[in-house]
C-alpha cells in the first residue's frame, strides 16, 4: 500500500502512516530505515519523489530523515540519489559524503563493506557500473543501514466527518463527538471537515451531537465504529426564512438601471422563461439587458445580469402651453400629489412648456398607499425558499437576494478560466496561472510531458469553490482512488468529474447524437489548430468517451435531488465559439497528457 501522509513520534519511535481511506498504520521499533520506508536512510532534501513526511531523529545529533509513501518509493529514491549525486564518485569517495565521519560513521569501513559485498573495485565510479553491480551496491547499503529489521505494525481505524448544506461544505459548525467514554468539542473547518475521529478498535460507540441556538442538544448520528463509519456525511438543514416587503414611496420612480442587479449563472435545464419567473421579471427584460440574440438558445454557465421588476408602467408627457399639473393628472387618472412626487416638482403650480413628465399608471403604482396594505398580505407564501424580496404583488422591491449557485459551482470557475485564456497555449498560461503551484504542487511549469495539468486544473476549480482536492491532486487517477472526498456515479450529470485514469475533465453536456460527453477542462486540445495556430494543452471544450464519473462528497444530497435532470446536447464547436471566441480544427485525434 502507498500512503499519503506520515508523522513521526520520536518519543515512542513510531511512524504514523495515513492511508487514502483515512485509516492509520503505526510502525514501531525496528530499524529506522524500516520505520521510515527509507532503505538508504536518506536525509530529507527538496522535492524527493514519494516523500510524505520528515522524521527528526537525535542520534545523537539532530538529523531529518525522509519518510516515504512505500518501501518501493524509498528504494527508488535511494537509487536515484546514488546515480544523480554520486555518479562521478568511486565507492570510497561516495562514502565520505554519504556516511560522513562527523555523523559518527566510519566511511572507510563502510566503503570496504560495500566493495566486499558488491565486488566493485575502489577505482570504479558508481555511474559507470552495470545494472548487476549497481544493484549489489544498493543492496549492500541497505544491509549496512540496518537490514530493514522490522518492529511491530498496528492498524488504527478512523472516522472522517464532512458537513454539507446538501451541495456545499459548511464551515464553523460546532459538534460534540462522543467516542467511548471521551467527549470532544470541535468545529468544522473551511472545507466542512471535523477533526479525524481515531478509534483503536472496531465496535467502539460513536455519537455526534449538535447544540442549536436555543441550547437544545440533539444526537444527529450514532453508530458503532466499523467499515460503515469510515466516512460520514452530515447534511445540515438550515433555518427557514421569511420576509415582508416594506412600502416604498420614492420621490423619483425607481428605474431598472438604478436597482441593485444580481449576477445569475445559467444552470442545466434552465430556460429564459424559468429564470424570468424566478426573479419576477420578463424574458424581454433579460434578453435586452444581456444582449441575447436568440432567446431560445442559452448555455449552462452563461452569466446574466438580472434586475428586479418594479412593475411600474410608465409613459412620458411633454407639457404644452396652457397645461396645468391638475389637468394632466386628471387626463391620466392619477393624483396631482403623485404626479408631482414622481417628477420631483415642489411647486405644483409651476410647470413649463416643453417639460417632460413621467406618468405612472395609478392602478399599478408601487407607491400607492391604498394598495400597499393589500399587497403586504401576499408575502410569506414560501418559508422554505425565499428567492427575492419584493416582486409581483409585493410593492417596490427593496432588494433581491443574491443568487446561490448550488449546481456545480466549480463550473463557474472553470468557465471563467476558459474565458480568460481563450485557447492560449500552456506555454502562455503557465506564466500567470500555473495550476500546479496554485493547488500546492511543486511542479514549476505546465509545459512538457512530465507536467500534465488536467488534474491540477480540476482541483484548482474545486479548491476555489470551497471543495476538497483529491489525495494526489496532480494525478487524473486520484479521483478514482479517493473515496473520502469523492463518490462514484453511474450516469454523468452537469459538472461531474469524468476520468479515464489518464485524463480528467468536467462534464458539460452531451455531444450531438448523445453518444459522447463534452468535457470542459485543462490540458486539452493538444495539437489542435486554434484560431489559426497549432496549440499545446489549453482550456476548452472537447469530446470524450469511455469515462468514469465522480462528484465531491459534500455535493451528494444535491445530486440525489437533481440526478434525473438529463444532460443537454450541444455542438462542441459552437460552445468553443460562444464562450471562448475560439475556432478549433482537430489534427487527427485531439491530444491530452
Amino acid at each position: 500500500m502507498r500512503f499519503i501522509k506520515a508523522t513521526y513520534h520520536e518519543s515512542t519511535k513510531t511512524v504514523e502512516y495515513e492511508s487514502p481511506d483515512g485509516s492509520r498504520l503505526l510502525k514501531t521499533g525496528g530499524t529506522l530505515n524500516w520505520r521510515f520506508n527509507n532503505p538508504g536512510n536518506i536525509i530529507s532534501a527538496g522535492n524527493q519523489p514519494g516523500k510524505i513526511g520528515v522524521g527528526i531523529v537525535h542520534n545523537p545529533n539532530e538529523n531529518k530523515f525522509s519518510i516515504f509513501s512505500s518501501m518501493e518509493m524509498g528504494e527508488s529514491a535511494k537509487r536515484i540519489l546514488l546515480k544523480r549525486k554520486y555518479g562521478s564518485f568511486t565507492v570510497p569517495e561516495m562514502m565520505k559524503k554519504y556516511a560522513p565521519e562527523d555523523d559518527h560513521n566510519d566511511p572507510v569501513a563502510y566503503a570496504n563493506y560495500i566493495m566486499k559485498e558488491s565486488g566493485v573495485t575502489k577505482d570504479q565510479k558508481v555511474g559507470d557500473l552495470d545494472d548487476e553491480h549497481f544493484d549489489k551496491v544498493v543492496n549492500a547499503i541497505s544491509k549496512q543501514e540496518g537490514g530493514l529489521k522490522p518492529g511491530t505494525e498496528r492498524w488504527v481505524y478512523v472516522t472522517k466527518v464532512t458537513v454539507s448544506d446538501g451541495a456545499r461544505p459548511v464551515a464553523e459548525v460546532p459538534f460534540s463527538i462522543v467516542l467511548g467514554n471521551k467527549t470532544y468539542n470541535w468545529k468544522t473547518d473551511s472545507l466542512g471537515r471535523l477533526t479525524t475521529i481515531i478509534h483503536t478498535e472496531i465496535g467502539m460507540p460513536i455519537a455526534i451531537k449538535y447544540t442549536d441556538s436555543s441550547g437544545k442538544e440533539t444526537i444527529v448520528h450514532s453508530e458503532s465504529a466499523g467499515e460503515k463509519t469510515r466516512n460520514i456525511l452530515l447534511t445540515r438543514n438550515f433555518s427557514k426564512f421569511s420576509a415582508n416587503t416594506l412600502v416604498d414611496k420614492p420621490k423619483k420612480p425607481r428605474e431598472k438601471s438604478l436597482q441593485k442587479p444580481i449576477e445569475y449563472t445559467v444552470m442545466s435545464g434552465d430556460t429564459l422563461s424559468k429564470i424570468a419567473g424566478r426573479y419576477k421579471t420578463s424574458v424581454e427584460e433579460i434578453t435586452r439587458n444581456n444582449n441575447i440574440k436568440n432567446s431560445d438558445e442559452i448555455f449552462p454557465g452563461q452569466l446574466f445580469t438580472i434586475y428586479g421588476d418594479s412593475k411600474e408602467k410608465s409613459s412620458t408627457y411633454q407639457v404644452k402651453p396652457g397645461d396645468t399639473l391638475a389637468r394632466i393628472a386628471k387626463v391620466h387618472g392619477i393624483s396631482v400629489d403623485d404626479l408631482a412626487s414622481d417628477n420631483g416638482i415642489s411647486n405644483p403650480d409651476r410647470i413649463n412648456p416643453g417639460q417632460v413628465l413621467i406618468i405612472n399608471d395609478g392602478e399599478n403604482r408601487t407607491g400607492n398607499d391604498k394598495t400597499s396594505k393589500v399587497k403586504q398580505k401576499a408575502i410569506n407564501t414560501d418559508e422554505i425558499k425565499l428567492e427575492s424580496i419584493g416582486g409581483k404583488n409585493s410593492g417596490t422591491p427593496l432588494a433581491i437576494l443574491p443568487h446561490d449557485q448550488k449546481e456545480a459551482p466549480w463550473m463557474v470557475i472553470a468557465i471563467r478560466e476558459a474565458e480568460i485564456w481563450k485557447g492560449s497555449d500552456e506555454s502562455i498560461i503557465t506564466k500567470k496561472s500555473n495550476y500546479h503551484k496554485l493547488i500546492g504542487v511543486g511542479l514549476g511549469s505546465l509545459r512538457g510531458s512530465n507536467n500534465a495539468w488536467c488534474a491540477s486544473f480540476v482541483n484548482y476549480c474545486l479548491q476555489e469553490s470551497g471543495y476538497r482536492k483529491s489525495t494526489y491532486p496532480m494525478r487524473a487517477r486520484s479521483f478514482m482512488n479517493d473515496n473520502i472526498n469523492f463518490f462514484k456515479i453511474s450516469t454523468p450529470v452537469y459538472g461531474a468529474l469524468a476520468t479515464s485514469g489518464h485524463h480528467v475533465t468536467f462534464v458539460y453536456g452531451l455531444s450531438k447524437g448523445g453518444k459522447s460527453i463534452i468535457g470542459l477542462g485543462g490540458n486539452q486540445g493538444g495539437g489542435s489548430i486554434i484560431n489559426g495556430s497549432v496549440s499545446g494543452g489549453t482550456i476548452k471544450f472537447s469530446v470524450y468517451t469511455n469515462m468514469q464519473y465522480y462528484l465531491p462528497v459534500a455535493y451528494k444530497t444535491y445530486y440525489e435531488k437533481t440526478k434525473k435532470i438529463e444532460l443537454q446536447e450541444f455542438d462542441v464547436n459552437e460552445l468553443n465559439s460562444v464562450f471562448l471566441n475560439m475556432i478549433v480544427k482537430v489534427k487527427g485525434k485531439e491530444g491530452t497528457r
